[in-house]
């Protein structure tokens, strides 16, 4: 039993949450979940800007957690919006538009994996190796940057209780450059880092660190994405900016 299931069944009651269903991972990606909803509160977060959200997984995370503030979800793939678009439909708090977010405006094109949360700007270094990491389409599409989003719907004074998150496959550092001088303002990152390179011309995780904490950002906590994996490749990495008030 995957870990989403065991969680959705808790939820509704049809098992017991009894410590040994859960492996060690399963706890670390659990710890972070009931973390990031401490954080929230403690930084009186009530926007959540969800850069790559795929299908809502993230945002219905957060719904789960107990977040009730506003959410807004950005994603360039057309299927996965429209998935998106039907998951958060009667959720008045939470919308989502269908575009990508980089370091500049304009239109690139998107590798568009088998599997679409794999899907990135950049070549995956394992592409067309696996099942999943097939391109199954190259599509060009709209790129923005939350800088000029931010100013289209007048975000400015919010940013001090904004999280930022971004899942992006290789292109978070593109992601937080596009905020320009916004991100001194912004009060929680998160944002998915790779103790690899998985995606060609990607940086380094250390990259990324080093940019958030030029601008006040400090580390609260890592945790492996796959938490069933011996040796995680990939990160879940929240940062806080106590500057920003």
């Amino acid at each position: 039993m995957g870990f989403w299931e065991l969680r959705r069944r808790i939820k509704f009651g049809s098992i017991r949450p009894v410590p040994h269903f859960l492996n060690s991972g399963d706890l670390a990606v659990f710890a972070h979940l009931l973390g990031l909803r401490r954080w929230l509160d403690r930084a009186g977060i009530e926007l959540v800007i969800d850069v790559g959200g795929n299908i809502g997984q993230f945002a219905s995370a957060l719904r789960y957690i107990g977040y009730r503030g506003d959410i807004l979800s950005l994603e360039p793939i057309p299927d996965a919006f429209a998935a998106l678009s039907h998951r958060m439909h009667g959720d008045e708090r939470w919308h989502g538009m269908q575009i990508a977010i980089g370091d500049r405006v304009g239109e690139e094109t998107l590798n568009i994996m088998a599997e679409t949360v794999f899907s990135s700007f950049r070549p995956r270094v394992t592409q067309n190796e696996s099942a999943s990491d097939t391109v199954r389409e190259k599509l060009l599409v709209p790129v923005r940057t939350l800088e000029s989003i931010i100013d289209e719907m007048n975000l400015v004074s919010r940013l001090s209780r904004t999280l930022v998150k971004s899942d992006t496959q290789g292109y978070e550092l593109s992601v937080l450059r596009g905020l320009g001088n916004y991100i001194d303002l912004v009060k929680l990152v998160q944002c998915e880092l790779s103790s690899i390179p998985l995606y060609d011309g990607s940086p380094f995780m250390t990259e990324i660190i080093d940019f958030l904490h030029e601008h006040h950002f400090q580390s609260v906590s890592f945790a492996p994405v796959n938490g069933e994996s011996v040796r995680p490749l990939e990160f879940d990495y929240l940062c806080v900016n106590d500057a920003a008030a």
